[in-house]
Protein backbone atom coordinates (compact mmCIF):
# COMPACT_ATOMS: atom_id res chain seq x y z
CA UNK A 1 0.00 0.00 0.00
CA UNK A 2 1.39 3.39 -1.01
CA UNK A 3 1.46 5.91 1.82
CA UNK A 4 0.94 9.63 1.31
CA UNK A 5 3.66 12.15 2.16
CA UNK A 6 1.59 13.37 5.10
CA UNK A 7 1.22 9.85 6.50
CA UNK A 8 4.93 9.14 6.05
CA UNK A 9 5.84 12.38 7.85
CA UNK A 10 3.53 11.55 10.77
CA UNK A 11 5.00 8.04 11.00
CA UNK A 12 8.55 9.42 10.88
CA UNK A 13 7.98 11.98 13.66
CA UNK A 14 6.15 9.40 15.79
CA UNK A 15 8.96 6.90 15.27
CA UNK A 16 11.54 9.48 16.36
CA UNK A 17 9.56 10.29 19.50
CA UNK A 18 8.94 6.60 20.20
CA UNK A 19 12.66 5.88 19.88
CA UNK A 20 13.47 8.78 22.20
CA UNK A 21 10.91 7.55 24.75
CA UNK A 22 12.28 4.01 24.53
CA UNK A 23 15.86 5.20 25.05
CA UNK A 24 14.82 7.41 27.97
CA UNK A 25 12.86 4.48 29.41
CA UNK A 26 15.91 2.23 29.30
CA UNK A 27 18.07 4.94 30.87
CA UNK A 28 15.41 5.48 33.56
CA UNK A 29 15.30 1.75 34.24
CA UNK A 30 19.08 1.55 34.53
CA UNK A 31 19.13 4.52 36.89
CA UNK A 32 16.35 3.16 39.15
CA UNK A 33 18.00 -0.29 39.26
CA UNK A 34 21.26 1.29 40.43
CA UNK A 35 19.46 3.37 43.10
CA UNK A 36 17.50 0.37 44.44
CA UNK A 37 20.60 -1.83 44.65
CA UNK A 38 22.56 0.92 46.43
CA UNK A 39 19.73 1.49 48.93
CA UNK A 40 19.46 -2.26 49.57
CA UNK A 41 23.18 -2.53 50.27
CA UNK A 42 22.96 0.44 52.67
CA UNK A 43 20.11 -1.21 54.61
CA UNK A 44 21.99 -4.50 54.71
CA UNK A 45 25.13 -2.75 56.01
CA UNK A 46 23.05 -1.16 58.80
CA UNK A 47 21.70 -4.59 59.84
CA UNK A 48 25.14 -6.22 59.88
CA UNK A 49 26.61 -3.29 61.82
CA UNK A 50 23.82 -3.46 64.42
CA UNK A 51 24.24 -7.21 64.98
CA UNK A 52 28.03 -6.85 65.15
CA UNK A 53 27.78 -4.10 67.78
CA UNK A 54 25.44 -6.24 69.91
CA UNK A 55 27.77 -9.26 69.58
CA UNK A 56 30.77 -7.20 70.73
CA UNK A 57 28.76 -6.01 73.76
CA UNK A 58 27.83 -9.62 74.64
CA UNK A 59 31.46 -10.70 74.29
CA UNK A 60 32.54 -8.15 76.94
CA UNK A 61 30.04 -9.63 79.42
CA UNK A 62 31.78 -13.04 79.34
CA UNK A 63 30.17 -16.46 79.21
CA UNK A 64 29.32 -18.66 76.25
CA UNK A 65 29.02 -16.23 73.33
CA UNK A 66 27.34 -18.78 71.03
CA UNK A 67 24.58 -19.36 73.57
CA UNK A 68 24.29 -15.61 74.27
CA UNK A 69 23.86 -14.81 70.56
CA UNK A 70 21.19 -17.46 70.23
CA UNK A 71 19.20 -16.26 73.26
CA UNK A 72 19.82 -12.49 73.46
CA UNK A 73 16.65 -10.45 72.95
CA UNK A 74 18.59 -7.56 71.38
CA UNK A 75 20.08 -9.82 68.73
CA UNK A 76 16.66 -11.38 68.18
CA UNK A 77 15.08 -7.96 67.59
CA UNK A 78 17.75 -7.02 65.05
CA UNK A 79 17.31 -10.33 63.21
CA UNK A 80 13.55 -9.88 63.06
CA UNK A 81 14.00 -6.44 61.45
CA UNK A 82 14.83 -8.28 58.23
CA UNK A 83 11.14 -9.03 57.77
CA UNK A 84 10.37 -5.30 57.65
CA UNK A 85 13.39 -4.29 55.52
CA UNK A 86 12.69 -4.01 51.75
CA UNK A 87 14.34 -6.66 49.58
CA UNK A 88 15.91 -8.49 52.61
CA UNK A 89 15.08 -12.20 53.00
CA UNK A 90 16.86 -13.02 56.27
CA UNK A 91 19.81 -12.18 58.56
CA UNK A 92 22.01 -14.88 60.10
CA UNK A 93 25.08 -15.14 62.37
CA UNK A 94 27.30 -17.93 60.99
CA UNK A 95 30.36 -19.46 62.70
CA UNK A 96 33.63 -20.35 60.99
CA UNK A 97 32.30 -23.83 60.21
CA UNK A 98 29.37 -22.48 58.27
CA UNK A 99 26.74 -23.31 60.91
CA UNK A 100 24.08 -20.72 61.69
CA UNK A 101 24.28 -19.67 65.38
CA UNK A 102 21.31 -17.29 65.07
CA UNK A 103 18.79 -16.73 62.25
CA UNK A 104 15.77 -14.57 61.54
CA UNK A 105 13.83 -17.84 61.64
CA UNK A 106 14.83 -19.50 64.98
CA UNK A 107 13.99 -22.95 63.62
CA UNK A 108 16.88 -22.70 61.12
CA UNK A 109 19.53 -22.08 63.80
CA UNK A 110 22.07 -24.92 63.89
CA UNK A 111 21.77 -25.72 60.17
CA UNK A 112 24.46 -25.23 57.52
CA UNK A 113 24.25 -21.74 56.05
CA UNK A 114 23.78 -21.47 52.27
CA UNK A 115 26.23 -19.33 50.30
CA UNK A 116 25.25 -16.74 47.71
CA UNK A 117 27.09 -14.35 45.35
CA UNK A 118 28.04 -11.00 46.82
CA UNK A 119 25.67 -8.05 46.40
CA UNK A 120 28.66 -5.70 46.43
CA UNK A 121 29.95 -7.11 43.12
CA UNK A 122 26.53 -6.47 41.53
CA UNK A 123 26.31 -2.89 42.87
CA UNK A 124 29.78 -2.13 41.51
CA UNK A 125 29.07 -3.78 38.11
CA UNK A 126 28.05 -1.93 34.94
CA UNK A 127 24.49 -0.64 34.49
CA UNK A 128 23.56 -3.26 31.86
CA UNK A 129 25.01 -6.11 33.96
CA UNK A 130 23.00 -4.94 37.00
CA UNK A 131 19.79 -4.87 34.97
CA UNK A 132 20.47 -8.30 33.48
CA UNK A 133 21.06 -9.79 36.93
CA UNK A 134 17.89 -8.25 38.35
CA UNK A 135 15.74 -9.57 35.48
CA UNK A 136 17.25 -13.08 35.49
CA UNK A 137 14.29 -15.52 35.24
CA UNK A 138 13.44 -16.99 38.65
CA UNK A 139 15.39 -14.35 40.56
CA UNK A 140 18.80 -14.71 42.18
CA UNK A 141 19.70 -14.31 45.86
CA UNK A 142 22.65 -12.10 46.76
CA UNK A 143 24.17 -11.48 50.17
CA UNK A 144 26.02 -8.83 52.16
CA UNK A 145 28.44 -10.25 54.76
CA UNK A 146 30.48 -8.70 57.58
CA UNK A 147 33.30 -10.64 59.32
CA UNK A 148 32.76 -10.94 63.10
CA UNK A 149 36.11 -10.60 64.88
CA UNK A 150 36.11 -10.85 68.69
CA UNK A 151 39.28 -10.59 70.85
CA UNK A 152 41.34 -10.55 67.65
CA UNK A 153 39.93 -13.96 66.73
CA UNK A 154 37.71 -14.76 63.74
CA UNK A 155 34.40 -15.79 65.29
CA UNK A 156 32.37 -16.02 62.06
CA UNK A 157 30.31 -13.73 59.79
CA UNK A 158 27.03 -11.85 59.79
CA UNK A 159 25.14 -12.46 56.56
CA UNK A 160 22.17 -10.58 55.07
CA UNK A 161 20.41 -12.33 52.15
CA UNK A 162 18.85 -10.05 49.50
CA UNK A 163 16.32 -11.09 46.80
CA UNK A 164 16.76 -9.58 43.34
CA UNK A 165 13.21 -10.79 42.61
CA UNK A 166 11.88 -8.27 45.15
CA UNK A 167 14.03 -5.55 43.56
CA UNK A 168 12.60 -6.45 40.13
CA UNK A 169 9.04 -6.07 41.42
CA UNK A 170 9.84 -2.53 42.58
CA UNK A 171 11.32 -1.78 39.14
CA UNK A 172 8.19 -3.06 37.41
CA UNK A 173 6.05 -0.83 39.63
CA UNK A 174 8.21 2.17 38.70
CA UNK A 175 7.80 1.35 34.99
CA UNK A 176 4.02 1.04 35.36
CA UNK A 177 3.93 4.46 37.04
CA UNK A 178 5.93 5.99 34.14
CA UNK A 179 3.90 4.29 31.38
CA UNK A 180 0.95 6.79 31.33
CA UNK A 181 3.34 9.70 30.89
CA UNK A 182 5.08 7.94 27.97
CA UNK A 183 1.71 7.17 26.34
CA UNK A 184 0.63 10.81 26.66
CA UNK A 185 3.94 11.92 25.11
CA UNK A 186 3.48 9.58 22.13
CA UNK A 187 -0.11 10.75 21.63
CA UNK A 188 1.03 14.38 21.76
CA UNK A 189 3.73 13.62 19.18
CA UNK A 190 1.15 12.18 16.77
CA UNK A 191 -1.04 15.30 17.17
CA UNK A 192 1.91 17.65 16.68
CA UNK A 193 3.14 15.63 13.68
CA UNK A 194 -0.31 15.86 12.08
CA UNK A 195 -0.43 19.64 12.56
CA UNK A 196 3.12 20.05 11.20
CA UNK A 197 2.34 17.84 8.20
CA UNK A 198 -0.67 19.98 7.25
CA UNK A 199 1.38 23.16 7.63
CA UNK A 200 4.55 22.07 5.83
CA UNK A 201 2.76 20.28 2.98
CA UNK A 202 0.26 23.08 2.30
CA UNK A 203 2.22 24.44 -0.72
CA UNK A 204 2.25 21.00 -2.36
CA UNK A 205 -1.46 20.51 -1.69
CA UNK A 206 -2.16 23.89 -3.28
CA UNK A 207 -0.13 22.92 -6.34
CA UNK A 208 -1.99 19.62 -6.64
CA UNK A 209 -5.36 21.33 -6.29
CA UNK A 210 -4.25 23.93 -8.82
CA UNK A 211 -3.37 21.28 -11.40
CA UNK A 212 -6.80 19.68 -10.91
CA UNK A 213 -8.54 23.03 -11.47
CA UNK A 214 -6.43 23.75 -14.54
CA UNK A 215 -7.54 20.39 -15.91
CA UNK A 216 -11.13 21.64 -15.68
CA UNK A 217 -10.23 24.88 -17.42
CA UNK A 218 -10.66 27.04 -14.31
CA UNK A 219 -8.45 29.84 -13.02
CA UNK A 220 -6.81 29.95 -9.62
CA UNK A 221 -7.11 32.19 -6.58
CA UNK A 222 -4.06 31.63 -4.36
CA UNK A 223 -2.97 33.59 -1.27
CA UNK A 224 -1.44 36.88 -2.36
CA UNK A 225 1.80 36.62 -0.43
CA UNK A 226 5.30 35.48 -1.24
CA UNK A 227 5.69 32.79 -3.87
CA UNK A 228 1.96 32.02 -4.01
CA UNK A 229 1.15 35.12 -6.05
CA UNK A 230 3.84 34.28 -8.64
CA UNK A 231 2.69 30.68 -8.75
CA UNK A 232 -0.95 31.70 -9.21
CA UNK A 233 0.00 33.99 -12.09
CA UNK A 234 2.00 31.19 -13.70
CA UNK A 235 -0.91 28.77 -13.46
CA UNK A 236 -3.32 31.33 -14.86
CA UNK A 237 -1.01 32.03 -17.83
CA UNK A 238 -0.85 28.28 -18.53
CA UNK A 239 -4.63 28.02 -18.19
CA UNK A 240 -5.21 30.93 -20.59
CA UNK A 241 -2.78 29.49 -23.15
CA UNK A 242 -4.43 26.05 -23.01
CA UNK A 243 -7.88 27.56 -23.38
CA UNK A 244 -6.73 29.63 -26.37
CA UNK A 245 -5.09 26.68 -28.08
CA UNK A 246 -8.07 24.44 -27.40
CA UNK A 247 -10.42 27.07 -28.81
CA UNK A 248 -8.27 27.29 -31.94
CA UNK A 249 -8.58 23.53 -32.37
CA UNK A 250 -4.88 22.94 -31.81
CA UNK A 251 -5.31 20.98 -28.57
CA UNK A 252 -7.75 18.30 -27.51
CA UNK A 253 -8.88 17.64 -23.94
CA UNK A 254 -6.66 14.54 -23.93
CA UNK A 255 -3.63 16.65 -24.89
CA UNK A 256 -4.35 19.14 -22.09
CA UNK A 257 -4.59 16.31 -19.58
CA UNK A 258 -1.31 14.89 -20.88
CA UNK A 259 0.44 18.22 -20.40
CA UNK A 260 -0.83 18.59 -16.86
CA UNK A 261 0.18 15.00 -16.08
CA UNK A 262 3.65 15.81 -17.39
CA UNK A 263 3.92 18.83 -15.08
CA UNK A 264 2.70 16.72 -12.17
CA UNK A 265 5.26 14.02 -12.90
CA UNK A 266 8.31 16.24 -13.09
CA UNK A 267 7.21 18.12 -9.97
CA UNK A 268 6.77 14.94 -7.88
CA UNK A 269 10.37 15.19 -6.70
CA UNK A 270 9.57 18.44 -4.90
CA UNK A 271 7.87 16.66 -2.00
CA UNK A 272 11.02 14.64 -1.36
CA UNK A 273 13.29 17.68 -1.64
CA UNK A 274 11.10 19.78 0.66
CA UNK A 275 10.60 16.99 3.21
CA UNK A 276 14.32 16.22 3.69
CA UNK A 277 15.33 19.75 4.83
CA UNK A 278 12.21 20.00 7.01
CA UNK A 279 12.97 16.69 8.74
CA UNK A 280 16.61 17.70 9.25
CA UNK A 281 15.52 21.07 10.65
CA UNK A 282 13.10 19.37 13.07
CA UNK A 283 15.74 16.96 14.38
CA UNK A 284 18.33 19.67 14.89
CA UNK A 285 15.78 21.93 16.59
CA UNK A 286 15.17 19.18 19.15
CA UNK A 287 18.92 18.72 19.63
CA UNK A 288 19.31 22.46 19.97
CA UNK A 289 16.67 22.57 22.72
CA UNK A 290 18.52 19.86 24.64
CA UNK A 291 21.86 21.64 24.24
CA UNK A 292 20.43 25.00 25.34
CA UNK A 293 18.98 23.32 28.45
CA UNK A 294 22.45 22.00 29.31
CA UNK A 295 24.10 25.44 29.37
CA UNK A 296 27.71 24.17 29.37
CA UNK A 297 30.42 25.60 27.00
CA UNK A 298 30.45 22.34 25.04
CA UNK A 299 26.67 22.47 24.79
CA UNK A 300 26.82 26.06 23.48
CA UNK A 301 29.37 25.00 20.86
CA UNK A 302 27.16 22.12 19.75
CA UNK A 303 24.15 24.44 19.74
CA UNK A 304 25.97 26.77 17.31
CA UNK A 305 26.68 23.77 15.07
CA UNK A 306 22.99 22.86 15.06
CA UNK A 307 22.13 26.47 14.18
CA UNK A 308 24.56 26.35 11.24
CA UNK A 309 22.92 23.14 9.99
CA UNK A 310 19.45 24.69 10.34
CA UNK A 311 20.64 27.71 8.35
CA UNK A 312 22.02 25.48 5.58
CA UNK A 313 18.79 23.46 5.38
CA UNK A 314 16.70 26.65 5.18
CA UNK A 315 18.87 27.93 2.30
CA UNK A 316 18.49 24.55 0.58
CA UNK A 317 14.71 24.70 1.01
CA UNK A 318 14.67 28.22 -0.44
CA UNK A 319 16.69 27.03 -3.46
CA UNK A 320 14.32 24.10 -4.03
CA UNK A 321 11.20 26.30 -3.94
CA UNK A 322 12.87 28.97 -6.08
CA UNK A 323 13.97 26.36 -8.62
CA UNK A 324 10.47 24.96 -8.88
CA UNK A 325 8.91 28.39 -9.40
CA UNK A 326 11.37 29.03 -12.21
CA UNK A 327 10.58 25.61 -13.66
CA UNK A 328 6.80 26.12 -13.37
CA UNK A 329 6.72 29.47 -15.17
CA UNK A 330 5.45 28.93 -18.70
CA UNK A 331 7.78 29.60 -21.60
CA UNK A 332 6.63 31.30 -24.78
CA UNK A 333 7.10 28.84 -27.64
CA UNK A 334 8.22 30.32 -30.95
CA UNK A 335 6.59 27.63 -33.07
CA UNK A 336 7.84 27.25 -36.62
CA UNK A 337 8.83 24.44 -39.01
CA UNK A 338 12.05 22.84 -37.78
CA UNK A 339 14.08 20.55 -40.06
CA UNK A 340 15.58 17.75 -37.98
CA UNK A 341 18.60 17.28 -40.25
CA UNK A 342 19.64 20.92 -39.76
CA UNK A 343 18.94 20.81 -36.02
CA UNK A 344 21.18 17.76 -35.52
CA UNK A 345 23.93 19.27 -37.70
CA UNK A 346 23.91 22.37 -35.48
CA UNK A 347 24.36 20.19 -32.37
CA UNK A 348 27.12 17.93 -33.71
CA UNK A 349 30.13 20.19 -32.93
CA UNK A 350 29.22 20.35 -29.25
CA UNK A 351 28.33 16.64 -29.06
CA UNK A 352 31.54 15.64 -30.86
CA UNK A 353 33.65 17.66 -28.42
CA UNK A 354 32.04 15.86 -25.46
CA UNK A 355 32.27 12.45 -27.16
CA UNK A 356 35.94 12.98 -27.99
CA UNK A 357 36.84 13.15 -24.28
CA UNK A 358 36.11 9.45 -23.80
CA UNK A 359 36.36 8.07 -27.34
CA UNK A 360 32.62 7.75 -28.00
CA UNK A 361 31.70 7.10 -31.64
CA UNK A 362 28.69 9.03 -33.02
CA UNK A 363 26.40 7.60 -35.70
CA UNK A 364 23.77 9.90 -37.23
CA UNK A 365 20.86 8.48 -39.23
CA UNK A 366 18.74 11.41 -40.34
CA UNK A 367 17.67 11.66 -44.01
CA UNK A 368 17.81 15.27 -45.26
CA UNK A 369 14.44 14.94 -46.99
CA UNK A 370 12.45 14.43 -43.78
CA UNK A 371 9.53 16.87 -43.44
CA UNK A 372 9.86 19.49 -40.68
CA UNK A 373 8.31 19.23 -37.24
CA UNK A 374 6.34 22.06 -35.64
CA UNK A 375 8.41 23.36 -32.74
CA UNK A 376 10.64 25.89 -31.07
CA UNK A 377 14.10 25.30 -32.56
CA UNK A 378 15.93 26.73 -29.53
CA UNK A 379 14.11 24.60 -26.97
CA UNK A 380 14.35 21.42 -29.05
CA UNK A 381 18.06 22.09 -29.61
CA UNK A 382 18.62 22.38 -25.84
CA UNK A 383 16.56 19.27 -25.02
CA UNK A 384 18.27 17.07 -27.64
CA UNK A 385 21.70 18.40 -26.68
CA UNK A 386 20.97 17.48 -23.05
CA UNK A 387 20.11 13.90 -24.05
CA UNK A 388 23.23 13.56 -26.19
CA UNK A 389 25.60 14.98 -23.54
CA UNK A 390 24.07 12.69 -20.89
CA UNK A 391 24.61 9.71 -23.20
CA UNK A 392 28.28 10.58 -23.74
CA UNK A 393 28.84 10.98 -20.01
CA UNK A 394 27.25 7.56 -19.42
CA UNK A 395 30.10 5.99 -21.48
CA UNK A 396 33.33 7.00 -19.66
CA UNK A 397 35.22 4.11 -21.28
CA UNK A 398 34.01 4.78 -24.81
CA UNK A 399 31.09 3.37 -26.74
CA UNK A 400 28.58 4.26 -29.43
CA UNK A 401 25.95 7.01 -29.58
CA UNK A 402 23.29 6.63 -32.26
CA UNK A 403 21.11 9.60 -33.18
CA UNK A 404 18.34 8.68 -35.62
CA UNK A 405 15.24 10.37 -36.99
CA UNK A 406 12.48 8.87 -39.07
CA UNK A 407 8.92 9.53 -40.04
CA UNK A 408 6.44 7.32 -38.15
CA UNK A 409 3.21 8.19 -39.96
CA UNK A 410 1.71 11.13 -41.84
CA UNK A 411 1.51 13.13 -38.62
CA UNK A 412 4.52 12.24 -36.50
CA UNK A 413 8.31 11.95 -36.50
CA UNK A 414 10.41 9.77 -34.17
CA UNK A 415 13.84 10.89 -32.88
CA UNK A 416 16.06 8.29 -31.16
CA UNK A 417 19.07 8.73 -28.85
CA UNK A 418 20.63 5.33 -28.21
CA UNK A 419 23.85 4.71 -26.23
CA UNK A 420 25.83 1.65 -25.17
CA UNK A 421 26.57 2.99 -21.68
CA UNK A 422 26.00 1.72 -18.17
CA UNK A 423 22.20 1.81 -18.45
CA UNK A 424 19.64 2.66 -15.78
CA UNK A 425 18.62 0.33 -12.95
CA UNK A 426 14.94 -0.76 -12.93
CA UNK A 427 14.20 0.99 -9.63
CA UNK A 428 15.38 4.35 -11.08
CA UNK A 429 13.82 4.04 -14.53
CA UNK A 430 10.46 5.52 -13.47
CA UNK A 431 12.12 8.41 -11.60
CA UNK A 432 14.57 9.86 -14.13
CA UNK A 433 12.15 12.56 -15.33
CA UNK A 434 11.30 13.67 -11.78
CA UNK A 435 12.46 17.14 -10.92
CA UNK A 436 15.61 17.06 -8.69
CA UNK A 437 16.12 13.30 -9.11
CA UNK A 438 19.68 12.41 -10.16
CA UNK A 439 22.16 9.56 -9.73
CA UNK A 440 25.04 11.53 -11.24
CA UNK A 441 27.59 12.88 -8.72
CA UNK A 442 27.18 16.64 -8.68
CA UNK A 443 24.07 16.47 -10.88
CA UNK A 444 21.20 18.92 -10.40
CA UNK A 445 18.31 16.62 -11.35
CA UNK A 446 16.85 19.29 -13.63
CA UNK A 447 18.12 18.35 -17.11
CA UNK A 448 15.88 15.38 -17.92
CA UNK A 449 12.90 17.06 -16.25
CA UNK A 450 13.35 19.99 -18.66
CA UNK A 451 13.62 17.56 -21.58
CA UNK A 452 10.38 15.91 -20.49
CA UNK A 453 8.61 19.26 -20.16
CA UNK A 454 9.90 20.54 -23.51
CA UNK A 455 8.73 17.43 -25.38
CA UNK A 456 5.24 17.63 -23.88
CA UNK A 457 4.97 21.36 -24.55
CA UNK A 458 5.45 20.40 -28.21
CA UNK A 459 2.51 17.92 -28.03
CA UNK A 460 5.07 15.12 -28.17
CA UNK A 461 5.93 12.04 -26.16
CA UNK A 462 9.13 10.59 -24.74
CA UNK A 463 9.83 6.98 -23.76
CA UNK A 464 12.92 5.39 -22.28
CA UNK A 465 14.14 1.81 -22.48
CA UNK A 466 17.19 0.70 -20.56
CA UNK A 467 18.92 -2.39 -19.25
CA UNK A 468 21.64 -2.00 -16.63
CA UNK A 469 24.99 -2.65 -18.30
CA UNK A 470 23.55 -2.66 -21.84
CA UNK A 471 22.78 0.98 -22.61
CA UNK A 472 19.76 3.28 -22.81
CA UNK A 473 17.40 4.38 -25.60
CA UNK A 474 15.24 7.53 -25.58
CA UNK A 475 12.43 7.64 -28.18
CA UNK A 476 10.80 11.01 -28.83
CA UNK A 477 7.75 11.56 -31.01
CA UNK A 478 6.90 15.04 -32.32
CA UNK A 479 4.09 16.31 -34.57
CA UNK A 480 4.98 17.25 -38.13
CA UNK A 481 4.54 20.86 -39.19
CA UNK A 482 2.32 19.97 -42.14
CA UNK A 483 0.66 16.57 -41.68
CA UNK A 484 0.31 14.85 -45.00
CA UNK A 485 -2.14 12.27 -46.10
CA UNK A 486 -0.88 8.73 -46.39
CA UNK A 487 -0.26 7.69 -49.92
Amino acid sequence: MRLSIKTRQIIAVTAIVFTAVAVMGVLYLLSIAGILLQETRTRADMLTSGVASRAIMLATEGGDLRDALARDSGVRSLLQLSGMTPHVMYVAVVDTQGLMIAHSDPELAGYQAPTHPSLDSLVDAGAVERLRAVFTPGGLTREVSLPLVLDKADFGTIRVAVSTLLIRKDLEIALRDAAPGAAILLLASVIVATILARWTLRPILLIRAGLARLGRGETLTLPQEGEYSDLGESFNVVSARLAKEEAAGRLSRATISKRLAALGRVSSGIAHEVKNPLNAMGIHLELLKMQMADGSPDANKEAREHLNILSQQMRRLDEVVGGFLTFARPDQLALAPVFMHSLIDDMLPVISAEAGKTGVKIDVECPPDLPPVLGDAGQLHQAFLNLAINACQAMPDGGRLRIAAKRLDPRQMEVIFEDSGAGITPENLDKIFNLYFTTKPGGSGVGLALVYRTVHLHDGDIEVQSLAGHGTTFRITLPLAEPQKAS
